[in-house]
């Protein structure tokens, strides 16, 4: 898990989102960076991964199905060996409920959608504390 500064290529984010081309897409982006990518299009198949490799971040939009990313922080947050991993919510649900009731769960952020890909690295970077990424962003030009 993440203590401290870590480097790109050393940190693994666990994508869960039921959306499958906006999945694929974070996960193409989060890679081309450097970052490895786990995924999971709902937060019963989060469970399992998590059951596998435990990652440094989870990144989990709210409504999906079989489990929603609510319960699946609220089990995340439950379980000794999951309860620190840092959880960015994603979530077109942005009105103060869902956000008081995320962070209350044990939210580390909270990113609207739809969101520009800048927001959400600037949400990994400040959540994982991670070393500047190169030139920012590689991506940035």
């Amino acid at each position: 898990m993440a203590h401290g500064r870590k480097s790109i290529d050393t940190t693994t984010i666990l994508l869960v989102e039921d959306n499958a081309p906006l999945l694929r897409n974070m996960a193409f982006i989060l890679q081309l960076i450097g970052f490895k990518v786990l995924s999971a299009a709902n937060g019963a198949q989060a469970l399992d991964v998590l059951r596998r490799c435990v990652p440094d971040l989870i990144i989990s939009d709210l409504d999906m199905p079989v489990l929603n990313g609510y319960e699946l922080l609220r089990q995340v947050r439950s379980d000794q060996s999951w309860g620190r991993i840092p959880f960015i919510v994603i979530s077109d649900k942005y009105d103060l409920p869902d956000l008081m009731r995320g962070l209350e769960l044990g939210a580390s952020d909270y990113v609207p959608k739809p969101f520009d890909i800048y927001d959400l690295l600037d949400a990994i970077k400040e959540t994982l504390q991670l070393r500047p990424f190169n030139a920012d962003y590689p991506l940035a030009s």
